[in-house]
Protein backbone atom coordinates (compact mmCIF):
# COMPACT_ATOMS: atom_id res chain seq x y z
CA UNK A 1 0.00 0.00 0.00
CA UNK A 2 2.91 2.35 0.72
CA UNK A 3 4.03 2.73 -2.88
CA UNK A 4 0.97 4.83 -3.73
CA UNK A 5 2.09 7.47 -1.21
CA UNK A 6 5.69 8.03 -2.34
CA UNK A 7 4.63 10.75 -4.77
CA UNK A 8 2.36 12.73 -2.47
CA UNK A 9 3.00 16.45 -2.94
CA UNK A 10 3.69 17.10 0.75
CA UNK A 11 6.28 15.14 2.73
CA UNK A 12 7.02 16.11 6.33
CA UNK A 13 10.04 15.20 8.40
CA UNK A 14 10.10 14.72 12.17
CA UNK A 15 13.10 14.44 14.48
CA UNK A 16 13.15 11.86 17.27
CA UNK A 17 10.82 13.11 20.02
CA UNK A 18 8.74 15.32 17.71
CA UNK A 19 5.00 14.81 17.74
CA UNK A 20 3.15 14.19 14.51
CA UNK A 21 0.05 15.05 16.53
CA UNK A 22 -1.14 14.99 20.15
CA UNK A 23 -4.10 13.36 21.84
CA UNK A 24 -7.10 15.68 22.04
CA UNK A 25 -6.07 17.94 19.17
CA UNK A 26 -8.90 19.05 16.97
CA UNK A 27 -9.33 16.87 13.91
CA UNK A 28 -7.54 17.98 10.80
CA UNK A 29 -8.10 16.96 7.26
CA UNK A 30 -5.09 14.72 6.77
CA UNK A 31 -3.35 11.59 7.95
CA UNK A 32 0.21 10.38 7.47
CA UNK A 33 1.75 7.48 5.58
CA UNK A 34 5.05 6.59 7.25
CA UNK A 35 7.75 6.37 4.59
CA UNK A 36 10.78 6.09 6.89
CA UNK A 37 11.28 5.72 10.63
CA UNK A 38 9.26 4.55 13.61
CA UNK A 39 6.37 6.24 15.42
CA UNK A 40 5.04 5.49 18.90
CA UNK A 41 1.31 5.74 19.53
CA UNK A 42 0.27 6.46 23.12
CA UNK A 43 -2.96 7.32 24.89
CA UNK A 44 -2.89 8.84 28.36
CA UNK A 45 0.78 7.85 28.69
CA UNK A 46 0.17 4.19 27.81
CA UNK A 47 1.99 2.94 24.72
CA UNK A 48 -0.49 1.33 22.34
CA UNK A 49 1.66 0.58 19.31
CA UNK A 50 4.86 1.21 17.42
CA UNK A 51 4.35 1.96 13.76
CA UNK A 52 6.87 1.48 10.97
CA UNK A 53 7.23 2.28 7.28
CA UNK A 54 4.14 1.21 5.30
CA UNK A 55 1.85 2.06 8.25
CA UNK A 56 -0.75 4.81 8.26
CA UNK A 57 -1.33 7.05 11.26
CA UNK A 58 -4.05 9.58 12.02
CA UNK A 59 -6.73 7.89 9.95
CA UNK A 60 -9.30 7.76 12.76
CA UNK A 61 -9.63 11.55 13.10
CA UNK A 62 -9.75 11.82 9.32
CA UNK A 63 -12.56 9.26 9.08
CA UNK A 64 -14.76 10.35 12.00
CA UNK A 65 -13.85 14.06 12.34
CA UNK A 66 -13.30 13.68 16.09
CA UNK A 67 -10.35 14.98 18.13
CA UNK A 68 -7.19 12.89 18.02
CA UNK A 69 -7.69 9.81 20.21
CA UNK A 70 -3.97 9.29 20.86
CA UNK A 71 -0.60 10.95 20.39
CA UNK A 72 1.91 9.99 17.72
CA UNK A 73 5.58 10.65 18.50
CA UNK A 74 8.62 10.02 16.30
CA UNK A 75 10.94 7.46 17.91
CA UNK A 76 13.50 7.88 15.13
CA UNK A 77 13.88 10.34 12.29
CA UNK A 78 10.61 10.05 10.36
CA UNK A 79 9.59 10.94 6.82
CA UNK A 80 5.84 10.86 6.33
CA UNK A 81 3.60 11.66 3.39
CA UNK A 82 0.66 13.90 4.16
CA UNK A 83 -2.51 12.27 2.83
CA UNK A 84 -5.33 14.78 2.55
CA UNK A 85 -8.97 13.95 3.11
CA UNK A 86 -9.64 14.54 -0.59
CA UNK A 87 -6.88 12.10 -1.60
CA UNK A 88 -8.03 9.55 0.99
CA UNK A 89 -11.63 9.65 -0.29
CA UNK A 90 -10.42 9.30 -3.87
CA UNK A 91 -8.39 6.22 -2.95
CA UNK A 92 -11.31 4.66 -1.06
CA UNK A 93 -13.68 5.26 -3.97
CA UNK A 94 -11.39 4.40 -6.87
CA UNK A 95 -9.14 1.66 -5.48
CA UNK A 96 -10.93 -1.25 -3.80
CA UNK A 97 -7.56 -2.78 -2.88
CA UNK A 98 -6.77 0.33 -0.83
CA UNK A 99 -10.12 0.10 0.95
CA UNK A 100 -9.54 -3.56 1.75
CA UNK A 101 -6.03 -2.82 3.04
CA UNK A 102 -7.47 -0.07 5.28
CA UNK A 103 -10.11 -2.43 6.65
CA UNK A 104 -7.47 -5.06 7.39
CA UNK A 105 -5.23 -2.54 9.12
CA UNK A 106 -8.07 -1.19 11.27
CA UNK A 107 -9.19 -4.72 12.15
CA UNK A 108 -5.66 -5.71 13.18
CA UNK A 109 -5.36 -2.64 15.39
CA UNK A 110 -8.75 -3.27 16.98
CA UNK A 111 -7.88 -6.91 17.62
CA UNK A 112 -4.52 -5.94 19.18
CA UNK A 113 -6.30 -3.42 21.43
CA UNK A 114 -8.84 -6.00 22.54
CA UNK A 115 -6.12 -8.54 23.31
CA UNK A 116 -4.00 -6.15 25.38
Amino acid sequence: MLDIFHNEPEIRTFAPGDYLFRQGEDPVHHMFAILEGHVEIDRDGRVLAELKPTDLVGEMALIDAQPRSASAKALTAVRAAVVTEKRFLFLVQQHPSFSLAMLRMLTQRLRANLES
